[in-house]
């Protein structure tokens, strides 16, 4: 694909759109507002899942740790936790399997707080973001009146996977072990969306009011990470968009598993 042609079908979009593709083998790059800033949705869950990761790795916190989730804590929209009944006690690992493949809004809002916002940034810091921020829980209306926002940069989220996927995100086995939660996605309609539900794709969206995110690690034969993002735009038109390229670009590094 050459940028000349991703150019073009981006310029039919509305909004502001991202696009960051590098070829895991050989290194070739697309880019499109790559190093630009937007607003999160549940990408940031992402990074916060290797944040933990690594906290766990360094003996800061524990996988099997117990976090009180009340009923008050509980937020709307996606995940699990919204449908359980009264206090329940969840272990932080569960916390960030469901934070990861249903987008638990709840999960992601206690894992923050057993982390604390101060150190999910300096952490962040430590793990290579410049730009991508952690400002506030998901659903904090008081935050966001304060001007707090979450926001991610494509080219850090892709540098993120490719350290998942080189096995260098702290060590071989903490990196194994977020591909494989990433690999239990449930919610795969954009970018494996026409390349096959079933097809090896390691992925996190996120969206919102005139917002559509997906980043992922594609396995086709010759692997590739992939990240689009949008602000302000066009959902439905967007997401037929990233269904679309992603299956080109699939098909153009080969059939994988």
């Amino acid at each position: 694909m050459e940028q000349r042609y991703l150019e073009e079908r981006v310029s039919r979009l509305r909004g502001k759109i991202g696009f960051y593709y590098e070829n895991l083998e050989t290194g070739e790059t697309l880019t499109y507002n790559g190093d630009e800033v937007f607003k999160a949705a549940s990408v940031i869950k992402l990074p916060v899942f290797m944040c933990v990761a690594k906290l766990v790795k360094e003996g800061q916190l524990s996988w099997d740790q117990k976090v009180l989730v009340r009923e008050e804590d509980k937020m709307p929209s996606c995940g699990a936790l919204l449908s359980l009944t009264g206090n329940v006690e969840i272990d932080i690992e569960s916390l960030c399997r469901l934070m990861i493949t249903l987008s638990d809004n709840t999960a992601a809002n206690m894992l923050m707080r057993a982390v604390g916002m101060e150190r999910l940034k300096e952490n962040f810091e430590e793990m290579g973001l410049k730009k991508t921020v952690a400002e506030r829980e998901l659903f904090d209306s008081e935050g966001a009146a304060r001007g707090l926002d979450n926001y991610i940069c494509p080219s850090e989220i892709a540098m993120l996977l490719k350290k998942i996927y080189n096995r260098e995100f702290v060590d071989e086995e903490t990196s194994e072990k977020i591909e494989n939660v990433l690999l239990l996605q449930q919610i795969r309609h954009k970018i494996p969306g026409y390349i096959g539900r079933k097809k090896k794709i390691a992925n996190k969206t996120g969206e919102d009011t005139g917002t559509t995110h997906d980043a992922s690690v594609v396995f086709a034969r010759s692997p590739f990470v992939l990240v689009i993002t949008s602000n302000d735009t066009d959902v439905p038109e967007t997401e037929r968009f990233i269904r679309e390229i992603a299956l080109e670009l699939y098909e153009e590094n080969g059939e994988g598993e």
